[in-house]
């Protein structure tokens, strides 16, 4: 699995065509049926957007044919599906196909149409609520993993991008220098990085310094994507990361064991222990969120139970923390930027788009934050709520 950047959402967020096709569907990292079950889900979702395109966006039979034509290919493309993580977000944009494989738990399959892709269910892996990285420190191979409560996905990490391997770097050291004891040149421009022989002190030190040359080409592709991170490994090389590492959100606690670094080792423990460790973390955050939007609506700065001005302020940038109810239904509408408009509609119409959808968007692109809440802990009961940057 690949890290899904801000950007990602940004060129997302700015797309717009004649005819945008959104669709999400839940799937499986293995399958016992070749993911046939996956297949239906894409085939349904495929099925239920050849009805819009006819009745919503009046398209002739044959151009929804040639429109779906990537969509219906990729069923037969067996490697794709072998490659799944928790979702799949699949997007023809005026019949081009672009899809990203994200660890998001979806319930059900969805659809939209309409003249801009529909982004809401992308937002958990944005915000990183209850998202988290875990980091198996291992002198072999380290790994780098992405998770929430129920899932967790390898990242794939680029040997040419990050030194993965300690051992692999001192095995090159060793070689280089049997060839130059033997007269060869070696490597050009290698670097001596030292042995991991003599007293454990020379050793640790030799384990430090790997570890800041390692940081130092990780921590930016973590940058890209901030989220909390945890430790896991032998209890000796914790102390040693963590006084390399510059990184922020590196957490207290880590995940103590040499078990997970067994070859196909089952990562369902290391998985459960992580969550145990950052639960507390994100338990704390929804408290946080929740007394703030208190203190706030006692402030005059927060909204929850008028959607058309919560809508304009997310969309003119006065919306600080946008909550969106996990069960929130569509509200259909378009906006007029020019003069500051807003209507609703009673149904899709091919022109139209969810305006919560719109809102969301329009707060990440602000520098807001958006988070999809459970109904039972929305204020007021509301599909969204929200608090302001400036008093309405």
């Amino acid at each position: 699995m690949k890290i899904f950047h801000n950007n990602h959402f940004e060129n997302l967020a700015k797309t717009s065509g004649e005819c945008v096709v959104s669709i999400y569907i839940p799937t499986s990292q293995k399958s016992t049926d070749s993911y046939q079950a996956d297949k239906t889900h894409f085939k349904n979702q495929l099925a239920a957007t050849e009805n819009d395109l006819k009745n919503i966006c009046k398209m002739e039979e044959e151009d929804i044919e040639k429109f779906l034509k990537p969509g219906y290919e990729l069923l037969e493309d067996y490697d794709f599906w072998k490659y799944n993580s928790d979702m799949l977000a699949y997007y023809i944009i005026d019949g081009k196909a672009e899809f990203y494989r994200l660890p998001i738990n979806l319930d059900k399959g969805m659809h939209f149409v309409g003249k801009r892709p529909f982004l809401l269910p992308l937002i958990p892996e944005l915000t990183g609520d209850g998202r988290f990285y875990v980091l198996l420190l291992n002198l072999d191979r380290i790994r780098l993993f992405e998770a929430t409560r129920n899932t967790m996905n390898e990242i794939e990490l680029d040997p040419e991008e990050v030194a993965v391997s300690f051992t692999a770097e001192e095995e090159e050291d060793e070689n280089q220098e049997s060839l130059q004891g033997q007269g060869g040149v070696g490597k050009a421009g290698a670097m001596f990085h030292g042995h991991a022989k003599g007293s454990d002190e020379e050793k640790k030190v030799t384990i430090l310094n790997y570890f800041h040359r390692m940081t130092n080409m990780l921590e930016p592709i973590l940058n890209q994507h901030p989220l909390p991170l945890y430790l896991a490994g032998v209890d000796y090389l914790i102390p040693l990361f963590r006084q390399a590492s510059k990184y922020h959100h590196l957490m207290e606690g880590h995940v103590s064991g040499a078990q997970f670094n067994v070859k196909n080792a089952d990562h369902r423990e290391l998985h459960q222990k992580a969550w145990a460790i950052a639960e507390p973390h994100f338990e704390k955050e929804k408290k946080d969120r929740k007394e703030d939007f208190g203190f706030k609506a006692s402030k005059n700065l927060a909204v929850s139970n008028d959607y058309a001005k919560l809508i304009k302020a997310s969309i003119t940038g006065g919306v600080d923390t946008l909550l969106v109810s996990q069960k929130h239904k569509h509200l259909w509408g378009t906006y007029d930027e020019n003069n500051y408009k807003l209507s609703f509609d009673d149904d899709p119409d091919g022109n139209n788009h969810c305006l919560i959808d719109l809102a969301a968007v329009k707060v990440k692109e602000n520098g807001g934050k958006v988070y999809l809440v459970d109904p039972e802990h929305m204020p007021d009961s509301a599909l969204i709520a929200g608090t302001l940057r400036y008093e309405l």
